[in-house]
């Protein structure tokens, strides 16, 4: 099971004010597999990065980071069930059709009965790229994101936390987990989401965030958590 973390506010936030957090929950989340983000630009696109290894271990992928500030970030942490490890398994995916990045957190159980409908769209084996086509060619046949995040769901079977950004800088996020719950919160002038590192209860904002955000609500369904930033 991957991890994401979502962190955005008005005023551009620096990597460094999110590292520790990251590093933690990739830690503990046992995610050292691979990282991506996706952060919103200056100029209204999306800078989105994929690799694999532990970022922890990654010196330069870190010092690349710590040179950044954006007003929206979305890191995924991954933690697979299934090999290969490669980077085009890596996440966040790009939707070049909508102009958003998608992070999942969770496991398609019947993604492989679907690959065949998405040749040449898939660039690697992972059941969450087939969740991300899916809902892409979902929206555009007319569906409503919420919609088609349910007929995703509800087709490939399984379970999904979804963390999505535009371009414009407006974030939504997407809570159904079976397990890994999907947290909303906010700390200080920071608006956040974060999975839970597979614990049962809210004990990870104690090991992750030093207990810190005080109002907690767990994610049901879509979610607006950030508005756009660029019109």
């Amino acid at each position: 099971m991957c991890e994401i973390l979502v962190a955005g506010a008005e005023k551009p936030v620096p990597f460094t004010r999110l590292e520790q957090w990251v590093l933690t929950q990739e830690k503990y989340g046992i995610a050292g597999w691979g990282w991506g983000v996706a952060r919103l630009t200056d100029d209204g696109r999306l800078d989105v990065r994929r690799h694999v290894g532990k970022l922890a271990e990654d010196p330069d992928g870190l010092d690349s980071l710590r040179e950044l500030e954006s007003h929206r970030w979305v890191f995924h942490l991954r933690r697979p069930l299934r090999l290969p490890n490669i980077v085009e398994d890596m996440q966040p995916f790009y939707s070049d059709k909508f102009g958003f990045a998608y992070a999942h957190n969770g496991d398609f159980e019947k993604a492989d009965d679907f690959r065949d409908q998405f040749d040449g769209l898939l660039a690697g084996r992972v059941d969450s790229e087939v969740g991300f086509r899916m809902t892409e060619k979902l929206i555009a046949d007319g569906r409503e994101l919420s919609e088609a995040l349910d007929i995703t769901l509800d087709t490939l079977g399984g379970t999904s936390n979804i963390a999505l950004m535009y371009k414009n800088g407006k974030v939504l996020i997407y809570g159904k987990a079976k397990f890994n719950k999907l947290w909303r919160f906010r700390i200080d002038e920071l608006e956040c989401a974060s999975t839970s590192l597979i614990f049962s209860d809210e004990s990870f904002f104690d090991l992750v965030f030093d207990g810190l955000p005080t109002e907690r609500e767990l994610v049901h369904g879509l979610s607006p958590l950030l508005g756009p930033v660029f019109p």
